[in-house]
């Protein structure tokens, strides 16, 4: 079961949620991202859920052969076929999502991980521009999208509704393309979604004290194993 947990409390603001990826979850890092171009939290956890099925059925496909003959496997025995209808039952919602993924969903998760590029170059630089000014990030991405025809971002309003809709999970997409473009610096993708995270919830536009991207929005992708317990018991079942 994938669960999203309110993270600590401060005095000054609050945390994020965070969703937990265990070792078997990495290779499919990119699933999780079509997963959070779903429209609301609810929709998007759900599809977390779903991929985390995916991996379980990817890891079952790869057990050597003869596994559900051997005697210390009876329990895992068990387990497959309880819960193959749950799986059968996510490919179908996940393969819904990828659809509309693939129709529109996207291309305006797209958009709002170039609108986070920017807010993160702007604090990088220490410009701490605002979005919203006439000058201002919206504006220029909407300029940008005018020069190369680029679909849902020709006006600030659409930009607006984008980044207020995407805004809490853009760095998880952000992350993924820094790594694919610097594969030689061997880069952890969730630690550099975290950087992005704490970047766009700690910055603040100049002359305002609301962050970027309210941190009770996001969501905090943490790395926690998932090899522990009576999982090698079951010795069918491959380390990786």
């Amino acid at each position: 079961m994938v669960e999203v947990r309110s993270g600590r409390m401060t005095s000054e603001q609050s945390a994020p949620a965070y969703l937990p990826i265990n070792e078997f979850e990495l290779p499919f890092l990119s699933l999780i991202r079509v997963a959070l171009s779903e429209d609301s939290l609810t929709a998007q956890i759900q599809a977390i859920a779903d991929v985390h099925q995916e991996t379980l059925g990817q890891r079952l496909s790869i057990l050597p052969k003869g596994w559900e003959d051997d005697p210390h496997n009876l329990d895992l025995v068990k387990w497959v076929a309880a819960t193959s209808s749950s799986r059968q039952d996510a490919s179908i919602r996940f393969a819904e999502v990828a659809r509309r993924y693939e129709a529109h969903n996207e291309r305006r998760l797209a958009i709002a991980e170039h609108i986070g590029d920017k807010v993160c170059l702007s604090i990088r630089d220490n410009k701490f521009e605002g979005l919203q000014k006439a000058t201002g990030i919206l504006q220029r991405v909407c300029d940008q999208a005018e020069e190369e025809a680029i679909r849902g971002a020709k006006d600030r309003d659409t930009l607006r509704k984008v980044w207020r809709n995407d805004r809490g999970v853009v760095h998880f997409g952000m992350a993924l393309e820094y790594c694919e473009e610097a594969p030689e610096k061997d880069l952890n993708v969730l630690f550099v979604a975290e950087h992005f995270r704490r970047a766009l919830s700690q910055s603040c536009p100049r002359s305002t004290n609301d962050p970027y991207v309210d941190p009770a929005i996001q969501i905090s992708f943490r790395y926690i194993s998932g090899i522990q317990g009576p999982r090698f018991q079951n010795r069918g079942l491959p380390f990786y």
